[in-house]
Parts: structure tokens; C-alpha cells; sequence
């Protein structure tokens, strides 16, 4: 279900950049868009969700350590720039 709506929601960001590029008169490259889609949107979605959790959950929060926080968030973004750039790819044997 959350990928069906993670999909959802990047097809419906790719189709309004499409738009946009279209109303401007520039070309939109729907393949770059949407590796750019993948690398970003983990992240955004992280910090919405721990901004979100926080709000509700103040004293929940507090118990996490601090160090966890940036490790997840360094992971992401590594895994994102890999996605993008493609430095490591894996083969199915």
C-alpha cells in the first residue's frame, strides 16, 4: 500500500513538472525527472514523517538517540546520490 502510494504520488509529480515544462516552452526529460524523483523523495518523506512524528509523539521522541537521527538520514542520502549517479549498481546472478 505505501508504495502503491509512493508511486502514485511520483507519476502525479512527474506529470505536473511535464506541465510545467510544457506551459515554458522547455524540453522535460521524464527519465531524469523521475531518477531525480527517486533520490529525493526518501529523504523529504523522512523528514516529513519525523516532523510529523515528533508533533504528535513529543516525549516519544526524546527516547531516540540523537546519532540515530543522522544515521538514517546519511544512509538515505547516500543511497539516494547512488541511485542518481549510479556508482554502484547491483547484478542479479
Amino acid at each position: 500500500m505505501i508504495k502503491k502510494l509512493y508511486n502514485q504520488f511520483k507519476r502525479y509529480n512527474i506529470k505536473i513538472a511535464r506541465e510545467k515544462a510544457q506551459k515554458r516552452g522547455v524540453v522535460f526529460n521524464e527519465k531524469l525527472y523521475a531518477k531525480r524523483q527517486d533520490s529525493t523523495l526518501p529523504i523529504l518523506l523522512y523528514y516529513g514523517l519525523f516532523i510529523l512524528f515528533s508533533g504528535i509523539f513529543p516525549n516519544l521522541v526524546q527516547y531516540i538517540p540523537f546519532w540515530a537521527f543522522w544515521v538514517i538520514l546519511v544512509i538515505l542520502i547516500i543511497r539516494g546520490l547512488n541511485n542518481y549517479f549510479g556508482w554502484i549498481r547491483i547484478e542479479d546472478v
